[in-house]
């Protein structure tokens, strides 16, 4: 789920920050290396570790942004915090 201290819940259908809650598991990313950090609070990443999802994050097309992110967030990986406020701020353009 989303981190608390974004302000999504993850209960609504259309999150107030934007992001749309994923409700269907067909969306694929190859980034199955990134499963490893499910549960870990974004405070709580190494250096190396939120450099590693950065990179992952990095080759996105803008358009596939929301997505993954929702991916994320159901798959029980928190993004570190640039990393998850840049995708905002994506998001709100």
């Amino acid at each position: 789920m989303w981190s608390n201290d974004s302000g999504c819940c993850g209960a609504h259908e259309n999150c107030e920050k934007g992001l749309r809650i994923l409700r269907d598991e067909s969306l694929y990313y190859n980034d199955e290396e990134l499963d490893a950090y499910k549960g870990i609070a974004p405070e709580d990443y190494t250096p190396e570790q939120a450099a590693e999802i950065r990179e992952v994050f990095e080759t996105l097309l803008p358009k596939e942004v929301s997505d993954w992110v929702c991916a994320m967030q159901a798959r029980g990986i928190n993004l570190p915090p640039d990393v998850r406020e840049e995708a905002l701020l994506l998001l709100a353009e």
